[in-house]
């Protein structure tokens, strides 16, 4: 053994032997198995051969135990009992000796999904301020149910449960959950805005705002069988908003596998429910009908529910009857779409039954799609007729009808009786010009009938004011004795001036010929009368004063024009002339015509006597015209000099004093004229200038104040503190008079020959 050791070079010091491994040495230290024998350093033939001799012993760690078998066996059934966990958390119902006896045919997959109490449920929606609303029991076993938000009672989901047996007690699985998000606003109102001429509010705008459902309603009289669909219940969701209803449709399909299938939305101005009707001629079966009828408008949305299959899914559409243009057909077809299109169905039912007539010439019958576009043009033409048999509605409305269903000479010979005002045929055109206009355009494509023209003028004088409707009338050749008494009568809109008194200037024209431009075809004049013109240069509108122009005046009827300025009740005008010492002389004249620019400047065309021109000539200023009554200002009341303190008094002295020294009047001293004025002249108490307190108003004749020819007389005013607010000596703005009016601070005044309103604020 030393010798062995020596020969491997191990020095061991204080050991004179080594102990006996149970192992031999080569265990201790292995060589890689695959190393040839003759490489391993440093071994020799004889220490080869007695390792080589060496009985090996076995490692108990590499026996293969009973332990060890189990181990092996246990990771299948580890993992199948995980597996079969996660099924039952997902599905308890799939495993059925775990859960309860009953299965439905379809279900959620959702991890949470375990039947429920319906205390359960209300406890779990609660939480989330949502409560069950309706049900409606379904194929067996299945029910339907909203879900609503407590305070607002809007529908936020429909859920459809199966009736389960969890251990002897019913509760209710989710089978499959619809969310409600409501309908666009503006796809509700969207039928509201086909005619309308403005822009709709910002607001208003698709996808900008969602209005919400109330309620689900079963479909009342739904069809066993439809297209393919069988045994199925028909749903709807409904809100409602300013009288419009709306809402969603829904097919609950009862097959193996339950199923609610979400299909149109719908709206309905005439505030019904869709309703099953049977409408198409060539299908035995009911369509789904949605009526959008407003007021004489019949508008009905025709829907064919169908069954497609798309890729192996199934599903549920409704086919709207549209009329969309078929191609390759005779152009009656097109021409009754058209004018479809626009509302005139009787006219389009009587082109399309010209091509049906040409085609059972020929042999040959609708096809399907074109069959069906001719069943919905009836249905209205239908109504369109009834509604023209009806003498029950009023002059306008009955106008309308006539127009509606196309029959223009019906409507115009309204228009045009001579036995009412035409007041009605008026409001007609002021609610319905949008409805006439288009079917005006569409028809005369057609035909260039006269009575269409002359609809089509009434619908610009409505627009666009009398002028303009003169002017489309002679761009489509319609003579003009055919259209102006009509347009003239029927210019009804209303002014919003409402004229109680006008006033203005008055020139001397002449006795011959007044002219071609007034509205109104004047008489002959009477001998020892003349023709005058007046111009109107403030209207008294209600209680306040406005001058000239009045925008509001022109382009209208001077038919309507007489009324609404009280001419048709008294046409005499009065006439006020001044002399130079203040005194006035009064005249009248007869109105006979007017005319008003497109500005609003008004003229009124005026007889009179002969011997009224020199008089007018005489006047220091421009002669008074007034109409409506008698020109009556208010009168202030007189200020006793004394009650006003002495700072008031010296202002107001000093203010006049510093005028009359301006235009060279004053021969005393301030002081002498201060003991002239709180003797002789006389101050005034008078609002003024609006603001609720009394200003203070000099009126000064000749005999006091002699300024040469001009109109007297004088004035001066103050405000309440004595200063000066106008002074009219030095003639740019002639002081008239206060005007009468409950407003305050209105004076009327004589400005570059003309009278104006005019204030101090």
């Amino acid at each position: 053994m030393l010798g062995y050791g020596n020969r491997i070079g191990f020095a061991i010091p204080h050991m004179e032997s080594l102990p006996e491994s149970p192992k031999t040495f080569g265990d201790l230290v292995k060589t890689d198995p695959e190393l040839p024998v003759e490489l391993s350093a440093g071994a020799s033939p004889a220490s080869l051969a007695k390792s080589s001799s060496t009985p090996s012993v076995s490692d108990p760690r590499d026996r293969f135990t009973w332990a060890n078998f189990g181990i092996v066996l246990s990771i299948p059934l580890v993992g199948g009992l995980i597996g079969l966990g996660v099924v039952y958390l997902a599905n308890p119902l799939a495993i059925s000796w775990l859960g309860s006896s009953e299965a439905p045919a379809f279900y959620s997959n959702s991890l949470w999904n375990i039947p429920k109490s319906i205390s359960q449920i209300q406890s779990e929606l609660k939480r989330n301020q949502l409560k069950l609303g309706e049900s409606f029991g379904l194929k067996e076993g299945e029910t339907l149910y909203t879900v609503l938000e407590t305070e607002t009672q809007n529908i936020r989901e429909i859920r459809l449960y199966q009736s389960v047996m969890d251990r002897g007690v019913e509760k209710l699985l989710l089978i499959s959950t619809t969310t409600i998000s409501g309908i666009d606003e503006y796809f509700v109102r969207s039928p509201l805005l086909k005619y309308i001429t403005y822009n709709p509010p910002e607001r208003l705008q698709p996808n900008r705002n969602r209005l919400p459902l109330k309620r689900l309603s079963l479909l009342d009289n739904s069809p066993k069988d439809i297209g393919g669909l069988k045994n199925g219940i028909w749903f709807t969701t409904s809100g409602n908003v300013d009288g419009i209803t709306y809402g969603q449709i829904y097919y609950f399909a009862a097959d193996k596998r339950s199923q609610l299938f979400e299909l149109d939305a719908w709206n309905s101005p005439a505030g019904e429910l869709p309703k099953w009707r049977n409408v198409l001629s060539n299908n035995n079966s009911s369509q789904l009908v949605v009526n959008q009828s407003q007021e004489f408008e019949p508008a009905f949305l025709i829907y064919q529910p169908e069954e497609v299959i798309l890729n192996s899914i199934r599903k549920i559409q409704l086919r709207q009857i549209n009329l969309n243009e078929a191609k390759n057909q005779p152009k009656a077809y097109q021409d009754a779409l058209l004018m479809a299109s626009v509302g005139l169905w009787t006219p389009a039912l009587e082109k399309f039954n010209f091509m049906v007539t040409e085609l059972r010439s020929q042999g040959k019958t609708l096809p399907p799609f074109i069959q069906e576009q001719y069943d919905l043009i009836s249905l209205h033409s239908k109504i369109t007729f009834e509604q023209a048999q009806n003498p029950n509605s009023n002059l306008g409305e009955r106008a309308l009808i006539n127009i509606i269903d196309g029959r223009w000479n019906d409507a115009l010979a309204i228009a045009n009786d001579p036995s009412y005002k035409g007041d009605k045929i008026a409001e007609m055109l002021a609610k319905y010009h949008p409805h006439i206009w288009q079917r005006v355009m569409t028809m005369l494509s057609f035909t260039g009938a006269k009575e269409i023209k002359i609809w089509g003028g009434l619908v610009v004088l409505h627009r666009n004011g009398l002028r303009r409707a003169e002017q489309w009338l002679r761009s489509q050749n319609v003579d003009a004795k055919d259209s102006n008494q009509l347009l003239q009568r029927l210019d009804l809109a209303p002014i919003y001036l409402k004229p109680q008194q006008l006033l203005g200037t008055v020139s001397y024209i002449g006795k011959g010929n007044a002219g071609a431009d007034w509205f109104l075809p004047p008489p002959k004049l009477d001998a020892g009368q003349a023709w005058y013109e007046v111009s109107i240069d403030l209207i008294k509108d209600g209680d306040r004063w406005r001058n000239d122009p009045f925008p509001e005046l022109s382009d209208r009827s001077s038919i309507l024009l007489w009324r609404v300025l009280g001419l048709s009740l008294n046409n005499n005008l009065g006439v006020v002339t001044y002399d130079a010492y203040g005194k006035s002389q009064t005249a009248t004249l007869t109105a006979q015509s007017l005319w008003v620019s497109d500005g609003g400047r008004l003229k009124i065309l005026a007889s009179g006597d002969i011997s009224l021109a020199s008089i007018l000539n005489k006047s220091v200023i421009a002669p008074l015209v007034t109409s409506g009554g008698i020109f009556d200002p208010p009168k202030g009341s007189s200020v006793d000099w004394q009650s006003l303190s002495p700072k008031t008094i010296e202002k107001l002295i000093r203010a006049m004093y510093r005028e009359l020294q301006r235009n060279g009047q004053v021969s005393v001293s301030i002081e002498d004229f201060s003991l002239l004025v709180q003797q002789q002249w006389t101050l005034s108490a008078v609002n003024l200038d609006g603001s609720g307190k009394s200003e203070y108003l000099l009126l000064l004749n000749r005999e006091q104040i002699d300024l040469g020819d001009r109109h007297y007389p004088l004035a001066i005013t103050f405000a309440n503190d004595g200063s000066l607010i106008f002074s009219d000596m030095n003639g740019g703005r002639v002081w008239i008079d206060v005007l009468p009016s409950n407003v305050d601070g209105q004076i009327l005044t004589l400005r570059n020959g003309r009278y104006e309103m005019w204030n101090f604020r």
